[in-house]
């Protein structure tokens, strides 16, 4: 009935009809309480979890009480759980009441990670930005949006007069952002901030990570931490929830999960573990169901042209049939051989199992696409999941050691 009434009605009706007012309701029930706090919103396409988290960070150690909504974790005053949500932007039932017992807790500082779906729908209103941090914006989530355009101008109705943007002057979409906030700064790969942060021993600021360290540095400092504060919060972080996050239970290989799941994430995650690892890779992947078809054969090459060994398993289906999904990320791997050096084992915790067996000495597995995600959902069921518990789990096992050996 839901999906019948989303084909019948237009969305931008749904939109100002329906979740609008769910949110003006939300934020007159709970009293506005954005509006007794300092609001950082991080938006934009790729690395929006990785800086909410970062800042997060930094205004922990610099004693800033904060809260944080993002993908990965909730947390409040230090206390970190995981978002079982599997919402980046929750409702705004969810986030005002959120707010409101963060400032009860004395938090004075919010960080909330806003997509663009949690934008159109009105999720986010009545939440009045101080800083808005756009960290890159490549064409993203067009089942949804009706094209790059679309999905580019609205991010820009998060920025008021009185926000202070952050922008990854890289990005050209974001360095041509329109909008007229109080002030905007942007941040260089090679500006004066990023050569004080380069210079310390900062354990993520290699790869894909550099670039969201720099826009996280930039917020903490506008918020009033200094030089030697940020840098110091720096070093004491050494991962993220589910963003390349190293699985260690003894075992003689590498185990990283990871969030790719776009051809973006993907790329700029095999870029960066090729920059720093010449070990045998192997990817367990799967496209996630009831989105964009059109970049399930382009990532099907991108895991073609960087991985030893494809593993092609489920994500999150929702409704849609999971071998169609496996079949569309298989066409564009044309480099492999079928139960070879590609294999497609549509349950997740096999296909996990079954790159653990395949994994020598020095190889490394990456378990991508979900992350700290807490859920699969299969026919629109969610079923309880975190990749990283199953990794342990497998590995704490030992059950690789006889395959291993044996193969």
């Amino acid at each position: 009935m839901k999906r019948l009434f989303k084909k019948i009605i237009p969305r931008n009706l749904i939109n100002l009809l329906w979740h609008k007012p769910l949110a003006m309701a939300a934020c007159f029930y709970y009293g506005f309480p954005a509006k007794k706090m300092i609001v950082i919103g991080v938006a934009g396409t790729k690395g929006k979890t990785s800086t909410a988290y970062i800042i997060s960070h930094v205004l922990d150690e610099a004693k800033k009480q904060n809260a944080l909504i993002s993908t990965a974790a909730l947390k409040m005053n230090g206390v970190e759980t995981p978002n079982t949500v599997k919402m980046t932007s929750p409702n705004p039932w969810f986030i005002n009441r959120f707010l409101s017992e963060a400032y009860l807790q004395n938090c004075r500082y919010a960080i909330i990670e806003v997509s663009s779906h949690a934008i159109d729908q009105y999720r986010v209103w009545g939440i009045p930005f101080t800083v808005v941090v756009i960290t890159n914006l490549y064409p993203d989530h067009l089942e949804y949006h009706k094209d790059a355009q679309e999905y580019q101008r609205i991010h820009r109705n998060i920025v008021s007069e009185q926000t202070t943007l952050i922008l990854n002057a890289h990005d050209t979409a974001t360095r041509k952002f329109r909008a007229t906030p109080k002030q905007k700064i942007y941040i260089t790969h090679d500006g004066v901030l990023a050569k004080k942060l380069s210079t310390s021993a900062i354990p993520l600021m290699a790869g894909i990570q550099r670039p969201n360290i720099y826009a996280a540095a930039a917020t903490a400092l506008f918020l009033g931490c200094d030089h030697v504060a940020v840098s110091h919060a720096l070093r004491t972080l050494t991962a993220i929830p589910g963003r390349f996050e190293y699985i260690n239970e003894g075992q003689p290989f590498d185990v990283i999960v990871d969030y790719a799941h776009s051809p973006v994430s993907l790329l700029a995650f095999f870029q960066s573990l090729r920059e720093h690892s010449k070990k045998t890779v192997i990817a367990v992947f799967g496209a996630c169901g009831e989105r964009d078809r059109k970049t399930r054969p382009e990532m099907g090459s991108i895991l073609d042209r960087y991985a030893d060994i494809v593993i092609i398993t489920n994500d999150d289906p929702y409704g849609e049939d999971p071998d169609y999904i496996a079949n569309g990320v298989m066409q564009g791997v044309e480099r492999k051989t079928k139960e070879r050096d590609m294999y497609v084992i549509l349950d997740r915790k096999e296909a996990i199992t079954k790159a653990f067996s395949l994994a020598a000495n020095g190889a490394t597995v990456c378990i991508l696409g979900k992350g700290a995600e807490q859920f699969q959902v299969m026919n629109n069921k969610k079923i309880p999941w975190d990749d990283r518990r199953v990794a342990r789990d497998l590995l704490r096992s030992g059950a690789y050691h006889a395959r291993t050996q044996g193969r």
